[in-house]
């Protein structure tokens, strides 16, 4: 991959156009296109040192090797506010992706759908061919349970070297489950923030 199929790859994810804007306003316009742009640098260095992934793990890694060069590149150009343009870009981003969730379990029957639907679609996003390690405990459509073992969001970051990105992939969730009516998130660590598991629990408020 080169610099240019690196820049337009960035240009197509709505997170890390999230940042980009987010490095506009702290940084200005200027200074944001030098992070951008070195950012494509990192990002083709990067994916040429992990030339293959399955088609699952992928969903994955090219979020987190897209935030990573974005970060590092922002490291360059401003190590004091480099995490703090990271968190906000995600956060802004990840607020804006949780309104479709927040609209499913609105309407009849949303919350169990969304619930059956959620379990479904974490035994493969998060399972071994995506580069995660898990434990089911309990799934139907009032309640779900199960831990996060091993994943590449740590695994990635930490290879990369930036760790300390890790938790911004762990507070998506927070912004995505969170604030739904009539359901409730409940993890009490992440592997992200220097837990030994992510253990996720949904259910349905009385």
């Amino acid at each position: 991959m080169d610099k240019n199929e690196a820049l337009k790859i960035l240009e197509d994810s709505k997170p890390s156009c999230a940042i980009r804007m987010m490095v506009d306003s702290c940084l200005g316009e200027d200074k944001g296109n030098d992070v951008w742009n070195r950012a494509a640098v990192i990002l083709s260095e990067i994916t040429n040192r992990y030339p293959s992934f399955t088609k699952e793990e992928y969903v994955h890694v090219k979020g987190i090797f897209n935030a990573s060069a974005l970060y590092l590149s922002l490291k360059e150009a401003t190590q004091d506010k480099a995490l703090e343009i990271i968190e906000k870009g995600m956060a802004s981003y990840a607020k804006e992706t949780a309104k479709t969730y927040q609209r499913m379990v609105k309407i009849p029957f949303g919350k169990t759908i969304f619930l059956k639907g959620f379990a479904k679609g974490a035994r493969t996003m998060f399972g071994e061919s995506a580069g995660f390690r898990q434990k089911f405990h309990h799934a139907d459509g009032d309640s779900l349970r199960f831990d996060v073992l091993a994943c590449p969001y740590v695994r990635y970051t930490t290879e990369l070297g930036c760790p300390e990105i890790a938790h911004i992939f762990c507070e998506n969730d927070i912004y995505a489950y969170a604030y739904l009516k009539g359901i409730v998130f409940e993890r009490t660590q992440t592997l992200g923030t220097g837990g030994t598991k992510c253990d996720f629990y949904l259910y349905k408020s009385k």
